[in-house]
């Protein structure tokens, strides 16, 4: 191709863009159909809250939201598709703590700046983790896991995860710097693989994400002891949370909400945002979201900007100290 067609497709390209905000701007916002990009596999609890968000927006505005699975590299592939698109909502990220937090906080090489390639515009929910033993364990409460660890010494107890770097790993840490006790990271490639052996009694306990294992606790294939929020489950009502057993200060959740490219205007952030959270007051959104294991958690652009703020500077210090480190790509 001739320099000269690059540089006319080029400005054909940048015409178009400018076109697309200035139209946003002046109200017409949306003219055509906008795509959500759920930078994770399909089936997921991320996918549910994605199709739920494009359902929102799309009944709305009067224009279809395509969702587009995008998986790849721990969502980095179609968070990167968000971040180089034009900043004019008709490209969108649904993602959260997993994908916009934790990686600034544990991973280096990052191809993104998390923190700066985004525009927050509004949280959607929330779910919680869940401590759990076999259920034959004699370890029944938080304070027999403490004892329990606190008398294997300099060896530990030994817990799971889904991997180095994800909200698993990263609340077990937590749990050991704020109980002060030594524990062994067992790392697997997925919870799956991770809860068989809590089941089989390969390990002597786990966090684990709420969604995966309301089944396996509700059957009593394995027990559950503390939920990490300051609340407790709607899920798993009778299950206690970490501060109602000592361990004060120990607010856990895994989030997610809906982003756009970084500099999207003021006023199209405020659209959004008011979209989201009237759709998510509606029973229906309540209702799939429950079921799906989430806690309704809607708020506006402003609030949910902070918590990517608060979260990220929580998270890095706790990587820091728990020395959780890695290179993007390794």
């Amino acid at each position: 191709m001739h320099r000269r067609t690059v540089l006319k497709a080029m400005a054909a390209g940048i015409a178009v863009a400018t076109a697309g905000v200035s139209r946003a701007a002046d109200g017409a916002f949306p003219a055509k159909p906008m795509r959500l990009i759920v930078p994770y596999p399909p089936g997921g609890v991320t996918d549910v809250a994605g199709r739920l968000a494009g359902d929102i927006l799309s009944r709305k505005f009067g224009q279809p939201v395509v969702v587009e699975n995008r998986p790849g590299a721990n969502g980095m592939i179609g968070s990167q598709q968000v971040a180089t698109a034009p900043p004019d909502g008709y490209t969108l990220l649904l993602n959260g703590l997993g994908g916009m937090v934790l990686p600034m906080a544990t991973v280096t090489g990052l191809p993104l700046d998390m923190s700066r390639a985004f525009t927050p515009i509004g949280q959607m929910a929330e779910f919680i983790n869940v401590l759990i033993v076999r259920a034959d364990s004699p370890v029944r409460s938080v304070d027999d896991l403490i004892a329990a660890a606190r008398a294997r010494n300099k060896d530990g107890l030994n817990y799971g995860s889904n991997g180095v770097g994800t909200s698993v790993h990263l609340t077990s840490a937590f749990f050991a710097q704020r109980t002060g006790t030594n524990l062994l990271h067992v790392p697997y490639k997925g919870s799956g693989e991770m809860l068989v052996d809590v089941v089989n009694g390969n390990l002597d306990f786990s966090f684990s994400n709420l969604p995966p294992v309301m089944g396996l606790v509700r059957k009593g294939a394995i027990r559950a002891i503390a939920v990490t929020s300051s609340y407790r489950s709607k899920q798993l009502p009778d299950v206690p949370t970490m501060a109602e057993q000592g361990v004060a200060d120990f607010d856990v959740t895994s989030w997610l909400g809906l982003y756009g490219p970084a500099g999207l205007p003021a006023g199209l952030v405020s659209k959004l945002s008011a979209a989201l959270q009237e759709g998510m007051a509606q029973p229906q959104a309540v209702e799939t979201l429950s079921a799906a294991g989430f806690e309704p958690r809607p708020s506006g652009a402003d609030a949910f900007a902070e918590l990517n703020r608060a979260e990220l500077a929580r998270w890095k210090q706790v990587a820091t100290r728990a020395n959780i480190s890695l290179k993007f790509g390794a």
